[in-house]
């Protein structure tokens, strides 16, 4: 564990304040677990972010999680308009969306909600998420979609193997038969990614993020010999420029990957994907890849 300096103290001080005082709205308690986790300002006596919140606050990871990525909601739709979401539960169905769809489906649930002469409420929301409808659609709060096994196989190929999965699940792994995996339970954002690296990340903006930047910060190290990533192509958004940025090469899909549910069946999705790969072997990678779109070198 590592000391926190004074001002470090002082700020992690101010936050406790808050998630403290009766976690008075679940926004201002997103936002200062958002900045204690960010900031690692836990690693003065916890190893993890997760035993913080279980330790300090009785709080479970994802529980903890859907306060984060609730606040980043809030924060981009009250950019739009003036009656944001007001508790977590109206905030939870848009987690899954990008940003602009957020404000999207938000403005669908306010109109219902006010042609019924009534507040919105969660299934409002939940319900103008559904008619939207993109590739991570609302599962409870979850981002459970399964990349087909031809992608997974042809990731295989070029880099000889899996090594680690870091977002992933047991039913995931059938598929991907990574030699590590880690799911929402143990957090791949906490630990090495040591190898060759298949990446298809949780898609909920605020999460996406993350996996992005700790892709980033593990190939800059050395620990990632190589990497394939399966996102969608948000050429606009910065987690996509940083995938770009430390990568190779990049397939961009001719047709939309129908990432499967948890019961095997193929979804629909209204954008198209990518398909972003790190390491030295690009000519192969393009190859096996080519099948699935087309490429170009970066």
């Amino acid at each position: 564990m590592n000391d926190l300096t004074i001002t470090e103290k002082a700020g992690l001080e101010n936050l406790e304040s808050i998630i403290e005082s009766g976690l008075r709205t679940f926004v201002e308690v997103g936002a200062a677990l958002s900045e204690i986790r960010e900031s690692r300002l836990y690693r003065a006596e916890y190893d993890t972010f997760e035993a913080y919140c279980h330790n300090k606050w009785n709080i479970e990871r994802r529980q903890a999680y859907r306060l984060i990525t609730a606040a980043a909601v809030v924060e981009n739709v009250s950019n739009w308009t003036q009656t944001p979401p007001t508790n977590e539960s109206q905030a939870r169905p848009l987690t899954s969306l990008p940003p602009e769809q957020q404000r999207e489906a938000w403005a669908d649930a306010t109109k219902t909600a006010a042609s019924n002469l009534r507040t919105v409420t969660a299934q409002d929301v939940t319900d103008a998420v559904q008619k939207i409808k993109p590739h991570v659609s609302y599962n409870s709060g979850e981002n459970e979609w399964y990349t087909p096994d031809k992608y997974v196989e042809a990731a295989r190929c070029v880099m000889g193997s899996i090594d680690i999965d870091p977002a992933s699940s047991e039913i995931a792994n059938q598929t991907v038969k990574a030699n590590k995996f880690y799911t929402i339970d143990d957090s791949g954002l906490e630990k090495e990614w040591l190898g060759n690296v298949f990446l298809n990340p949780p898609y909920a903006s605020d999460l996406i993020k993350q996996f992005s930047s700790k892709f980033v910060k593990e190939a800059s190290l050395g620990n990632i010999k190589s990497g394939v990533v399966l996102v969608n192509n948000a050429t606009e958004t910065i987690w996509f420029r940083d995938f770009i940025n430390c990568s190779g090469a990049v397939v961009f899909t001719q047709g939309r990957v129908r990432f499967l549910d948890p019961q095997g069946n193929p979804g629909a999705p209204l954008q198209g994907q990518a398909i972003i790969y790190y390491g030295h072997d690009v000519s192969r990678f393009l190859s096996e890849f080519s099948e699935f779109g087309w490429g170009a070198l970066l």
